[in-house]
């Protein structure tokens, strides 16, 4: 988060090569043999079957473009299309589930990103308590049955928190 701040908000461009650094960068250590790689293997979350692996690649440039294009014409200070797109960021790089381990971390660094590009407030990224985390999961479920409303609620209740 540090190098992410360190950089200036227009600068920072959320491409394939960016989420693979920053996976690299929080995982290398751990994981020097597959750290910022995409996964090669199925995976399976929960009840969340991700795509599969050889899908990987294309979807996460899909979404990277769709990400961009998404905030080239986002409305400057309307609360409800921020937290739409803070939904579906959050929902669909979950769902893509790219690397092997780390994807809630990269996630949550990628949303860390998207605020302050954004120049919001550093808000939490994903509840840490037990009945939070629950409607969390439960939110991002919806978001896999096609319904990203609850997740846009929970980004609202925390944009409007934290301004």
């Amino acid at each position: 988060l540090d190098r992410i701040l360190r950089t200036s908000a227009q600068d920072i461009a959320i491409t394939p090569d960016w989420l693979c650094e920053r996976h690299r960068d929080l995982a290398g250590d751990l994981f020097p043999g597959w750290a910022g790689r995409f996964r090669t293997t199925d995976v399976k979350v929960g009840t969340l079957e991700p795509p599969p692996y050889y899908q990987v690649p294309m979807l996460v440039r899909s979404f990277c473009d769709d990400l961009t294009e998404r905030l080239r014409h986002l409305p400057e200070d309307d609360l409800t299309h921020i937290a739409s797109l803070l939904a579906w960021v959050d929902w669909r790089f979950q769902w893509i589930h790219p690397f092997k381990d780390f994807n809630g971390r990269i996630g949550r660094l990628t949303l860390a990103a998207l605020l302050y590009k954004l120049a919001l407030p550093p808000v939490e990224t994903a509840p840490t308590d037990h009945d939070g985390r629950r409607a969390y999961l439960e939110a991002l479920r919806a978001g896999d049955a096609g319904d990203l409303l609850p997740l846009q609620q929970q980004w609202i209740d925390r944009l409007a928190a934290a301004i």
